[in-house]
């Protein structure tokens, strides 16, 4: 399998930017920290719900010596039945048992407090650095939480600006890549509030009960083997009663045509909506020798094959409003915490398709029924 297709995504990519970070000591905080072996017993159940399915997962937690005004550290431990879905690192919980935390976090070499976006230019540097396009850090006040400060990062995509979310301490000392979830409500439920579905996008039946978010790039190579595999293994249950979204997470900083493909598919739904699937499929068979160009004549002469008027459809490809839906995805996936392509939420539960079966075990709790099919390598 093709790792680097699988784990490349917008948010790995923030993770290099703050990889090598070193701890800093801050004061104490004041209020009473909740009873260690109850916050311990907490973590415990909220990260079987939080982490990504296997089913045989076990989980341990134990403090950790990291230092955040306001949190505690926790060094986490998962196994289960597939090794290559172990989870081995370091999460955050908030002293008033509020919030939690799962993203990198980045050491400000020269701190100052934070108090308007003219202090955090140094995370506009090193994401512009990181990127070689403009970036521009801003405060996001409404979003404040845990004492923290929540900040965006607008990263030009060379298709509009892409945010990427975050959160500052105060003082300015460190930056924190990601959101802080909600540590008294069940994951998965925080999840599907996240995942807006008004646009229909979706295969399967109208009145599907399992609910499958996927978020993938048609540039992908591993979402088009994941993304076929998920056709058969459907086609093979056709009793199983679910909804399944495409959502567009283009790797638009590694991946030279992926955006364009994301806005036909957009346009696409627009005029002709199931239509869109046999697209996506389209450029799948032609991934492998597809271009810059190319994907501009596939997406114009499908579009016209499709009955879309030729004038229709240049009208909405690349424009404004079919970018910004795709952007809006995006930041949607980003906000999820989507690490790799393609990421599935199924019911709110995250699945790493890492391991060819445990998708079907995962959906095997929703219908015990499900049949297996052959997984060949891509």
């Amino acid at each position: 399998m093709k790792t680097r297709a699988f784990r490349l995504c917008l948010a790995v990519i923030l993770g290099c930017l703050l990889a090598g970070w070193v701890a800093a000591q801050t004061k104490p905080p004041a209020p009473a920290a909740a009873p260690a072996s109850g916050v311990e017993a907490r973590l415990q159940t909220y990260l079987v719900q939080y982490l990504s399915f296997d089913p045989a997962s076990k989980v341990t937690v134990e403090k950790a010596p990291e230092k955040l005004a306001g949190f505690q550290s926790y060094k986490i431990k998962r196994t289960g039945k597939y090794a290559k879905l172990n989870v081995d690192k370091t999460v955050w919980v908030s002293e008033d048992g509020k919030w939690f935390f799962d993203g990198e976090m980045l050491t400000n070499p020269s701190p100052r407090p934070v108090q308007t976006a003219m202090d955090l230019m140094w995370l506009e540097k090193r994401t512009s650095d990181l990127y070689r396009t403009r970036a521009k850090a801003f405060l996001v006040p409404e979003r404040d939480a845990g004492g923290l400060k929540a900040v965006g990062i607008a990263v030009e995509s060379g298709f509009g600006p892409v945010r990427v979310p975050g959160y500052v301490t105060p003082d300015g000392t460190r930056y924190l890549g990601g959101m802080l979830w909600d540590f008294q409500m069940d994951p998965r439920e925080e999840r599907k509030k996240g995942i807006d579905l008004s646009q229909g996008r979706f295969e399967g039946k109208p009145d599907g009960k399992i609910i499958m978010a996927e978020y993938a790039d048609m540039e992908c190579g591993y979402c088009r083997y994941r993304g076929l595999q998920m056709d058969a293994l459907l086609a093979a249950n056709p009793g199983l009663s679910y909804k399944r979204y495409y959502k567009f997470f283009p790797l638009w900083f590694s991946h030279a045509w992926s955006m364009k493909a994301a806005s036909a598919a957009d346009c696409i739904w627009r005029f002709a909506k199931q239509q869109m699937f046999e697209f996506k499929k389209q450029v799948y068979a032609q991934q492998a020798v597809m271009t810059v160009s190319g994907i501009d004549e596939l997406a114009v002469t499908f579009a016209e094959a499709a009955g879309i008027p030729r004038a229709d459809f240049l009208n909405c490809y690349l424009r404004d409003e079919s970018l910004a839906d795709v952007r809006k995805d995006i930041e949607e996936g980003q906000r999820l915490g989507v690490k790799s392509t393609p990421t599935y939420f199924v019911d709110g539960t995250e699945i790493t398709w890492i391991e060819d079966k445990v998708m079907e075990e995962f959906l095997r709790t929703k219908d015990p029924n499900i049949k297996s099919i052959e997984y060949q390598k891509p």
